[in-house]
């Protein structure tokens, strides 16, 4: 979509020739760490509900204990030079929380940057969600929270004395931003919201709502990533609130209507919005 990601994970000599195979052309692979092991991921996915759902089945490899530690002097001179430093799938690291305060740390001491975090389903690691609400996000290190309704009902659980109240209101679509909106005004952080029907950027008494459009959802696994990739390109091109959600919206609504999860090129992004998409009917 014309921006420059810095990819920096740890994988095996596998993983690496993997995502050089798949990876698109030209995109920096030049800190991609292979002294680990492999992550694998399993994606069922099925009809729930009415919705099109994905079940995960994962190992997480070298993710689970990837450190600021093991950053090297290269890695660390790019995530000085960029413009938004991301730490996405959290949930798949038991050391995530030390990682988000030192890299964080680091950014805020070394650059303007712009600290994003997408934390991902801590289902299986929930000791996670407490510590980096309350000693990373509520401690002003992170500019954007980007979660779904799943997501922040995690956080608002931990933020309310772990009360399975705010869990138990994922399953009512009419209260999801009610979630969002606890997140954002206990931890004074921009949580950038994105669920089936809408999406919202929520700072204080600032919130902004925008539809998603009505696709027909065939992938569901990476939906997520795609609309932050949208909402990372917008915060960076410093694009207007609405205007950011709905890049986002349809950088999302490509990526899971395409036959075989093929992600929109910035082309593929005006010709889609150029033919006045359909919006979901939020009141449905």
């Amino acid at each position: 979509m014309g921006i420059d990601p810095c990819l920096i994970v740890t994988t095996d000599k596998q993983g690496e020739i993997l995502l050089r195979s798949l990876a698109p052309m030209g995109m920096n692979l030049e800190h991609v760490h292979v002294d680990g092991k492999l992550s694998s991921t399993v994606s069922l996915e099925m009809d729930y509900n009415g919705r099109r759902v994905n079940l995960m089945i994962s190992d997480s490899g070298s993710a689970s204990s990837f450190s600021f530690n093991d950053l090297s002097e290269d890695d660390l001179k790019s995530i000085r030079e960029s413009s938004l430093v991301a730490l996405v799938n959290l949930n798949h690291n038991l050391n995530g929380v030390e990682l988000a305060q030192d890299l964080f740390r680091f950014v805020r001491e070394n650059s303007d940057a712009i600290t994003f975090v997408d934390m991902g389903d801590p289902s299986w690691n929930k000791q996670i969600v407490e510590p980096l609400v309350k000693d990373v996000i509520s401690e002003g290190l992170v500019d954007v929270l980007s979660s779904n309704e799943n997501e922040a009902a995690w956080f608002a659980w931990a933020l309310t004395n772990k009360d399975d109240h705010w869990r138990d209101l994922v399953s009512d679509s009419s209260r999801w931003l009610s979630i969002a909106e606890l997140v954002s005004n206990e931890t004074s952080t921009r949580i950038d919201f994105h669920t089936p029907k809408y999406s919202a950027s929520l700072f204080g008494d600032d919130v902004v709502t925008i539809p998603t459009f009505d696709v027909e959802s065939r992938i569901m696994c990476g939906a997520g990533d795609a609309w932050n990739a949208g909402d990372i390109l917008g915060h960076i091109s410093k694009l207007s609130i609405e205007n950011r959600l709905i890049l986002a919206n349809a950088v999302a609504a490509l990526y899971v209507s395409s036959e075989d999860a093929t992600h929109p090129t910035a082309n593929d992004l005006r010709m889609f919005l150029d033919t006045n998409p359909p919006l979901f009917r939020v009141n449905e």
